[in-house]
């Protein structure tokens, strides 16, 4: 099963997206707040974002390493980047991003030593850009069809890529739509059948779900590398979700690296891309397994964790549970190890916590819980 996610944007067929001009405004807006809101795009001085104007390559290098760098690295290490910047063309403020841009390959100058900082942003350049970032395979794509492809992709309306240069708003539509699988109105081999049914064909069931984690564990089992987008030879997620994106989308989550990519694809390959709706689950005892469960601060509502629950609370209140970027590896619970106070539900529920937890599930909501998932996991699994 794992290496039916060998395509994600980029293996993903294509719906075209006739989007009145009306509608792709509303867009620009839409995704423009949500990436100020995530730090990625800002304002000028007086905070407006201008989404009608184009930009320099000096400025994406900028959008570029705020969106990339979710360990806060150039934070840390923003004079290391300074000094490798290998350009001579650029001013003291932009040299650590563009320096970053060059060693992560998400942007690369014109030779000589040239960046061009304060030359305008083509359709060509941003699209070729976000092609890397999503790390599309370069055989499907060159320069001079990276508009083409991101077209393919539905990550831009074709009317975004004509022109000398981009627009601000169009940049926030491009990263926005890459960010929250836009270009996944595509079927795969995970798509599923519909509603009330799994991807391998059999109705939602606990056990059958168990079944299901029990084949992704051999395909994906502990110490597989996953981590975030700068862990080196770092697996992700290439299962288009729809229904993963939105719930990622609500605690700001990538679904491609990370915990929160990790669970998106495990949720995907069980219960299909678009089907089986989630939703969040009020009892906390009726976790069961497939389930999503974000580990969320009291004094800030930010996640620290995601993980995927492995059968449902026990008479101590304790599941197991498989989490990926666990020190950027995969871990799945193994016969040796105890019941993790981290996955007891005691440790998050009261005032005194410093974490609750918050649980998503797809099982449809005639699928009733039964009680018959607890301390399930090693049971006939060898």
């Amino acid at each position: 099963m794992k290496r039916i996610l060998t395509l994600l944007l980029c293996a993903a067929l294509t719906l075209s997206l006739a989007v009145p001009a009306l509608a792709v405004q509303s867009e620009r807006e839409t995704a423009a707040v949500w990436l100020k809101e995530k730090g990625i795009l800002t304002g000028d001085q007086n905070g407006n974002l201008n989404l009608g104007s184009g930009l320099t390559r000096a400025e994406l290098a900028v959008i570029l390493t705020r969106l990339s760098d979710d360990t806060g690295d150039m934070g840390r290490n923003a004079a290391y980047y300074r000094t490798i910047c290998p350009f001579t063309d650029v001013p003291e403020w932009a040299m650590p991003y563009a320096g970053y841009c060059a060693e992560k390959k998400l942007m690369a100058g014109y030779g000589n030593k040239q960046f061009g900082p304060s030359d305008p942003v083509t359709p060509a350049a941003a699209c070729t850009v976000m092609l890397r970032y999503l790390d599309c395979p370069a055989s499907q794509w060159s320069y001079a069809t990276a508009c083409d492809k991101a077209v393919e992709l539905g990550l831009l309306p074709v009317e975004a890529t004509t022109g000398p240069t981009i627009t601000r708003g169009n940049i926030a539509v491009l990263i926005y739509r890459a960010l929250n699988g836009m270009a996944g109105n595509s079927h795969t081999a995970s798509q599923g059948i519909g509603d009330g049914y799994l991807t391998n064909g059999k109705p939602i069931t606990e056990e059958n779900v168990l079944e299901l984690l029990r084949e992704i564990e051999k395909d994906w089992p502990t110490d597989t590398i996953w981590g975030t987008r700068n862990t080196p030879n770092t697996n992700k997620n290439e299962v288009p979700d729809k229904e993963c994106d939105r719930i990622m989308l609500r605690y700001g989550l990538s679904n491609i690296y990370g915990c929160g990519g990790y669970a998106s694809m495990i949720s995907s390959l069980i219960f299909g891309s678009t089907a089986n709706p989630g939703r969040r689950l009020e009892n906390l005892s009726q976790i069961r397994p497939g389930d999503i469960i974000f580990r969320v601060r009291n004094d800030n509502n930010k996640v620290w964790h995601v993980v995927v629950a492995l059968e449902s609370p026990n008479d101590i209140n304790a599941f197991y549970i498989t989490d990926g970027n666990h020190g950027e590896t995969i871990q799945w619970t193994d016969r040796e190890s105890p019941y993790s106070n981290m996955n007891n539900l005691d440790n998050y529920q009261g005032e005194n916590q410093t974490y609750h937890l918050e649980a998503w599930t797809r099982y449809p909501e005639n699928v009733p819980y039964t009680g018959n998932s607890v301390k399930v996991w090693f049971t006939n699994n060898s």
